[in-house]
């Protein structure tokens, strides 16, 4: 039965039998109820057999039928959805077999398969057209009643209950004095409807009021008997009574604010003491009442009544806290700097982190705190607030390399494995040593080999650190005798080691200044503040940084958990598909364009001198200039990815406050002299880079001049250099530049072409095949070997092809660069660890991530075949 049910019809047959078993079957006789109106939704069910109706009670005991379902229907799914108690009761009509599920059966589907999610939303329309439709019919069909029956009362009944729809409350003394009614409820006692819709208020006997669901449309009469001046009257008779005679300023205050007469109702509030002593004994229970007034102030007027707005957010704190007083206080804070003071913009901090602790946002109860305290701290305690929280980010990125480390070993680091690799190592070392030579390969050669496919195995099941792994292949090349150690270290002598020594160390230089964080702000708070106009942000940021720092993870670290804290300000719950997109764009943007800049990452240029000396040389704006249309097309495509697959739910019309990004600016205060002097030396650097045809300048002395600005002023210290510099890389990356030499050398190169040519042959008929394949297998080696050494061993082995099929290096590497940071498995990317790790999780899931990895694959393949044409233009293809 369940496949007849249109909810489990995506679903296969293997998902369907595995349902089966989480529903309960429950059995119905005739008449039986099912649920009841305002009862806890813990569960939903399906119709096996029978019918059940679903109906709501009037207040005057009419029962009202919604509709009468029939086999594989579902219903009590709302209560699950909204999270709200029942809005319907529910009895079968006939004996019936329901098959009911539970609340963690229900939002394991709905994570599980988008199909259900869709049904679900489609569902909702339907109902609530539906909804809209009965409801308008049933109002008029009351409305038509309800005069009907008030032309049947006697005229003192009737003059009574029209005036009492005017006002909050009626005193039953006022009844008594201008309509001669000694007693309603007994004046009403034959009327069972009427007695519905006349209410004694709760704790206050002496009062009734007319029920909310008539109210309006007795007025309407009123006014159309006694005309619009009656009623003028009649307000202000009774606002008189409420003050002057009956201290009732809890009913005065409603009368003004249901005439949105402001002005009064704020005068009134003000000329009491909301603390409760200006009130009477009986009316000391009004003050949390008297602040939800202010629920529908206008907020151009309540931020200028500074008490009167913290009282309505503090008696929300002593009841409930809600997320609507959050948003109230992000929309104030947003106005801080015209509308108060720097004492009062830091007690509305303070509100806020209780308010987002009280609602379970601890990470934003934690930043209010902090900003708390920098509202009203001294310069000195700012400069400590602003290097604490740099600190911290330091700390954050530290911990998020280690656990992105953790997550990206597919092989488990144990013993076994261990004894597994060294003896696979020594035995590629070993046959290749005693082997005669073949494949036209040197003795040298052979070894040569041999080392390299020993060096491979322990870089993948990575037990040593890379670094030590390349220091041994060179040490065993010299003690080999393969070639003298100034060819095997000549890596470390080269311009280009010089070149990334520099730009590592200015990449140290902006990460501890704090810079990029600031332009990050910048230009996230220069775009428009709803879901769209962020996700531009998110991408201007990104270019705007990614030619300043040569790290992708680091600037991923930075620019998804500020893509965090904007998802959090527009409310999007986590993973939610606004969250998903923020943090996915984040991601892209931040960490994935680096390949079309030069100073984008340090593996740009480590990848281009792996050409040797027959490369040509090469500027920033030159490979800007290469990159561009291929840059233009995968930022379209990926947004549109994004912005496609992740788009917020209908009806949700997110928008992140000023305030979040302007209180975090306002803890960077004012440029330091760090970033100054780091600004101006980045930009300048950049700048020489790109004007290197006129001065002529090696690349290389270009970043030495700006290390040196950096040593010289201060920013860059003793400190920095040692903790902030990857020494470690740099001894990685001296032996892979000397790699293309000894393998050129040893006659290694051709015979290897050799090798890959005869699996690559019938892709090199055309560029667009070439270039295909090299993504397809780009992506398939990082299924093994990842990260720096993935892309040596694919720049050595393709690029004599790639020669032949008439590719400028640059191309080759171009793509190979993008092509080696797929996601489609958790562990294959770095950087996309360190997206991931750097919110914990929330923003996105692996599977949400998946789907974009797709794209990013789609979009590559689509960037490659559509810049041939502009490349063999340029004669960068033959």
């Amino acid at each position: 039965m369940i496949e007849q049910i249109e909810l489990f019809q995506g679903l296969s047959h293997v998902d369907q039998a595995r349902l089966i078993g989480k529903l309960v079957t429950e059995h119905y006789e005739a008449g039986a109820t099912v649920f009841e109106h305002g009862e806890s939704g813990d569960y939903m069910y399906f119709i096996r057999s029978g019918r059940i109706e679903l109906f709501t009670v009037a207040p005057d005991g009419r029962k009202h039928s919604l509709t009468v379902l029939g086999e594989a229907s579902a219903l009590g799914e709302m209560a699950l959805l909204t999270g709200e108690p029942r809005s319907a009761s529910a009895i079968a009509v006939s004996d019936a077999v329901l098959l009911r599920m539970n609340r963690d059966t229900f939002k394991e589907l709905i994570d599980d398969y988008p199909s259900i999610a869709t049904y679900f939303i489609r569902l909702l329309s339907q109902r609530l057209v539906r909804t809209n439709r009965d409801l308008e019919a049933s109002k008029r069909d009351k409305q038509e009643h309800l005069i009907e029956e008030l032309g049947t009362l006697p005229d003192s009944i009737r003059w009574c209950l029209l005036s009492a729809s005017i006002v909050p409350a009626f005193h039953k003394q006022w009844a008594e004095r201008e309509y001669g009614i000694t007693s309603i409820n007994e004046a009403l006692a034959d009327r069972p409807l009427w007695q519905a819709y006349v209410q004694t208020l709760e704790n206050d006997s002496d009062w009734f009021a007319i029920h909310s669901s008539v109210r309006g449309a007795l007025s309407e009469v009123y006014v159309s008997s006694y005309g619009v001046k009656a009623k003028k009257e009649l307000l202000k008779r009774t606002a008189e009574q409420y003050l002057n005679g009956d201290k009732r300023y809890y009913y005065a205050a409603q009368l003004y604010v249901e005439q949105e007469d402001w002005g009064s109702a704020l005068e009134l509030m003000r000329g009491l003491d909301l603390e409760g002593t200006g009130y009477s004994q009986s009316e000391s229970a009004d003050e949390y009442r008297i602040s939800r007034l202010l629920e529908s102030c206008p907020n151009d007027i309540l931020f200028r009544e500074y008490e009167l707005f913290i009282h309505y957010l503090k008696a929300g704190l002593e009841a409930e806290a809600r997320e609507s007083e959050l948003a109230r206080l992000e929309q104030a804070l947003g106005q801080s700097s015209v509308c108060f003071t720097s004492t009062q913009t830091a007690q509305l901090y303070e509100l806020g982190a209780e308010l987002c602790h009280r609602l379970q946002h601890h990470q934003k109860a934690m930043e209010y705190l902090q900003l708390a305290a920098a509202a009203t701290a001294s310069p000195q305690q700012q400069e400590e607030e602003r290097s604490f929280l740099l600190a911290k980010q330091n700390l954050d990125l530290l911990r998020l390399a280690g656990k992105a480390e953790k997550a990206g070993k597919w092989w488990s680091r144990s013993r076994f494995a261990g004894w597994i690799a060294i003896a696979l190592a020594l035995a590629s070392i070993g046959f290749f040593q005693w082997m005669p030579p073949f494949g036209g390969l040197s003795h040298e050669g052979m070894v040569f080999i041999g080392v390299a496919l020993a060096a491979v195995v322990l870089w993948i099941v990575n037990i040593v650190p890379d670094y030590i792994v390349a220091l041994f292949m060179a040490m065993y090349w010299v003690l080999a005798k393969l070639v003298p150690p100034e060819v095997a270290l000549s890596g470390y002598a080269s311009p280009t080691w010089i070149y990334m020594l520099c730009i590592l160390g200015l990449g140290a230089a902006i990460s501890k200044s704090g810079i990029l964080y600031r332009v990050s702000l910048y230009a996230l708070k220069a775009f428009p503040k709803h879901y769209q106009g962020q996700l531009w942000g998110m991408m201007a940021s990104g270019l705007l940084l990614n030619p300043l720092i040569p790290s992708s993870s680091a600037k991923v670290a930075l620019g998804v958990p500020i893509a965090g804290t904007v998802s959090e300000a527009m409310g999007f719950a986590p993973r939610s598909k606004g969250a998903a997109g923020l943090g996915l764009a984040g991601m892209i943007f931040f960490g994935f364009t680096a390949p079309f800049f030069m100073t984008g990452s340090y593996t740009n240029v480590m990848a281009y001198s792996l050409v040797g000396e027959g490369a040509d040389a090469l500027t920033w704006l030159n490979w800007f200039v290469y990159a561009l249309p291929a840059l233009l097309v995968f930022l379209i495509g990926m947004w549109l990815w994004i912005s496609l697959r992740y788009k917020p739910e209908k009806g949700a019309k997110p928008t992140v406050s000023e305030e979040v990004l302007e209180a975090q600016l306002r803890i960077l205060g004012k440029l330091t002299k760090e970033e100054k002097v780091t600004a101006v030396v980045t930009l300048g650097c950049v700048a020489l880079l790109m004007l290197q045809p006129v001065h002529h300048l090696d690349n290389a002395w270009v970043m030495l001049l700006g290390f040196a600005a950096l040593v010289i002023s201060g920013v860059l210290d003793a400190k920095t250099m040692m903790n902030r510099i990857d020494w470690t890389f740099l001894l990685f990356i001296g032996i892979a530049f000397s790699f293309a030499a000894v393998a050129s050398q040893l006659g290694i190169t051709e015979v290897t072409t050799a090798w890959v040519g005869s699996f690559m042959q019938p892709f090199m008929a055309n560029p667009a095949l070439f270039l295909v394949a090299v993504i397809v297998i780009s992506s398939i080696v990082t299924l093994v070997v990842r990260d720096d050494p993935a892309v040596i061993l694919l720049v050595i082995s393709m690029l004599p092809l790639a020669k032949e099929v008439g590719i400028h290096p640059w191309v080759l590497i171009f793509v190979i660069l993008l092509a080696t940071d797929p996601f489609f498995f958790a562990y294959q990317s770095p950087t996309y660890l360190t997206a991931y790790y750097s919110t914990n999780g929330k923003l996105f899931s692996h599977r949400q991530a998946q789907l974009v990895a797709v794209g990013y694959i789609i979009v590559l393949i689509t960037l490659a075949v559509a810049c041939i044409p502009y490349w063999k233009w340029l004669g960068l293809i033959n």
